[in-house]
C-alpha cells in the first residue's frame, strides 16, 4: 500500500487582530467545543444538502493580535458551533498583501445531517481514526498497479504576528480524502490499519517539527529559519514512509506490520508534549 505525500504550502505573514462577525438567520442548539465542523474552501464545488444557518466573517481590525489563516478558521469554527452549525463553506478569502496583513475570510455556515460526508481534509487526531469512507479518490491503477490503497497526507506550517508581539508558528498534519483511494478488494480491516499507520507517521514528524522549531526558538520574527528545518523533517518523513512500505511489503508481512504499529505508538507517545500548537 504505497504512500503518496501532499506538500502543504506555507504562508508566512505579519498579521493583525481579527474582527469577527456573524449574521445568523436560523438558530440551533450550540454544539460542544470539540464537535466536528467541516471546512470547505472556495474551490470545493460539493452540493451541500442541509439548512443554511447564516454567514460568518473574519476581517482586519487593527494591530492588536494575530489573524493567520489557521487562527481565523479556528475562530470561525467557534462561531459556527455557537450557532449550531457543523459545516463552513468559505465564499471569500483575501490573502495578506500591501496594507492588509490579515487573512480575511467570509463563509456561509450550514447544519447538515452528517458532516463527515463532506470532509476534503482531515486533521490528525488520536480520537479520529480513518475509515474507508475517508478514501474518496478514484483509484489510479495505471500508475500504481497492484496497489490496494493509497494514502495522501502531509504537514505544513504557517506563522503570524503583529507589530507588538511575537506570533506562533502553527503546524498541522492533514489527510487528503479526495486524493486517497482504495480498490474494492482492499477494503478490509488489515489494509486500513496499514494506511492508518501511514497517517500516524505523518503526525510523528509534524510533532518532531514542532519540537525542533521550539528548540531553535523559531517564532514569527525569525520564521524564515523554519524553512530548512521543515524541508529536512519533511524529507525524513518521506524516507520513513518508503521504508515502512518496503519492510512490510506494503502490509503483506504481518509480523513486520505489527512491529511497525508498536514502534509508531511508542513514537507518538515520545512526542506527546508536541501534539498540539
Amino acid at each position: 500500500m504505497i504512500k503518496r505525500l501532499l506538500y502543504i504550502f506555507t504562508f508566512l505573514c505579519i498579521a493583525c487582530a481579527p474582527k469577527l462577525k456573524s449574521a445568523i438567520i436560523k438558530t440551533f442548539p450550540p454544539l460542544s467545543d470539540d464537535a466536528l465542523v467541516v471546512v470547505l474552501d472556495i474551490s470545493d464545488d460539493q452540493s451541500i444538502k442541509g439548512e443554511v444557518v447564516g454567514d460568518v466573517q473574519a476581517n482586519h481590525d487593527g494591530w492588536k493580535g494575530t489573524c493567520t489563516y489557521y487562527e481565523n478558521i479556528k475562530n470561525l469554527k467557534a462561531l459556527s458551533r455557537q450557532a449550531g452549525a457543523n459545516l463552513l463553506k468559505i465564499t471569500e478569502h483575501i490573502l495578506p498583501s500591501g496594507g492588509n496583513t490579515c487573512h480575511m475570510l467570509k463563509a456561509k455556515i450550514y447544519k447538515v445531517d452528517d458532516p463527515k460526508i463532506y470532509e476534503a481534509k482531515i486533521n490528525w487526531s488520536e480520537d479520529r481514526k480513518l475509515t474507508w469512507d475517508d478514501f474518496k479518490g478514484e483509484p489510479d491503477t495505471l500508475n500504481y498497479p497492484n496497489t490496494l490503497a493509497l494514502t495522501n497526507s502531509g504537514f505544513g506550517y504557517e506563522s503570524g504576528a503583529n507589530m507588538f508581539k511575537t506570533g506562533k508558528v502553527f503546524i498541522q498534519s492533514v489527510f487528503n480524502t479526495n486524493k486517497s483511494w482504495v480498490v474494492p478488494e482492499g477494503r478490509n480491516d488489515y489494509v486500513l490499519r496499514h494506511e492508518q499507520i501511514h497517517f500516524d507517521i505523518t503526525e510523528i514528524y509534524s510533532r518532531k517539527l514542532r519540537k525542533e522549531l521550539a528548540d531553535a526558538n523559531i517564532t514569527s520574527k525569525n520564521a524564515a529559519k523554519a524553512k530548512p528545518i521543515f524541508d529536512r523533517i519533511f524529507n525524513e518523513m518521506e524516507l520513513r514512509q518508503i521504508r515502512y512500505d518496503q519492510e512490510t511489503q506494503r502490509g503483506d508481512k504481518k509480523e513486520t506490520q505489527e512491529h511497525w504499529e508498536a514502534v509508531v505508538e511508542l513514537e507518538l507517545a515520545k512526542y506527546e508534549f508536541y501534539k498540539s500548537n
